[in-house]
């Protein structure tokens, strides 16, 4: 049982089931931690675990050998899986890569779905990243991804992040109420900095109906 007092068999996102197990229990919610591969087993059940190529560069493509290693790749499906941490929402440099790389990927016919740190694998979620709809239960969008124990919020980032973090976050409207909520109940803006999250939210959600009224 969360602290949320939500019971859940999936827990937040990590790289694979290894640094889940070593990153335990989430402070701020009690909730486990689940290795991605496990989310991948139950949205592409067809598609076995040794498919997916974890962390090894990218290879050769059109007689250039390219260095860079996605999180997951799996040639079957043409589908790269990124899950990118804090350090890609503080980093400007580490930002400025994640947009070179994807250029990469997407010249040579891969989708590319990045899965934010604060954006968990809700059935929901699964929907609007991998456009597939899962029976399973999968992790519950109440659950809030970031928190003070975590040193995790967009406190922590920097400018550039917290606009990423903001056209991002939209997307998942269930989970975007979940973490404001989650940071405003800490009342605590230093260190959640959550009202710039929401003033780039509130711009975010302008240019959007600004373009859907066209």
């Amino acid at each position: 049982m969360t602290k949320a007092g939500i019971k859940s068999k999936w827990g937040f996102i990590r790289e694979n089931r290894e640094i889940a197990k070593k990153a335990g229990i989430d402070k701020d919610t009690g909730c486990c931690r689940t290795g991605i591969e496990d989310y991948l087993s139950v949205i592409f059940p067809e598609i076995s675990e040794d498919k997916w190529i974890y962390d090894r560069p990218f290879g050769t493509h059109d007689v250039k050998y390219y260095r860079i290693s996605p999180d997951y790749r799996c040639d079957e499906l043409m589908i790269i899986v990124e899950i990118d941490g804090l350090p890609h929402y503080q980093n400007l440099e580490q930002i400025q890569r994640d947009i070179d790389n994807q250029k990469v990927y997407e010249k040579f016919k891969y989708k590319v779905v990045r899965i934010p740190y604060f954006i968990q694998l809700s059935n929901d979620a699964v929907k609007t990243l991998f456009g597939i709809e899962v029976k399973d239960d999968l992790f519950p969008d109440s659950i809030a991804s970031m928190g003070l124990q975590g040193n995790n919020t967009p406190a922590y980032c920097c400018p550039e992040g917290i606009a990423r973090m903001a056209r991002e976050i939209v997307r998942f409207p269930k989970q975007m109420d979940a973490n404001i909520a989650a940071l405003e109940a800490a009342k605590d803006e230093y260190h959640t900095g959550v009202q710039l999250l929401k003033d780039y939210i509130n711009k975010e959600e302008f240019t959007y109906r600004k373009f859907a009224d066209r």
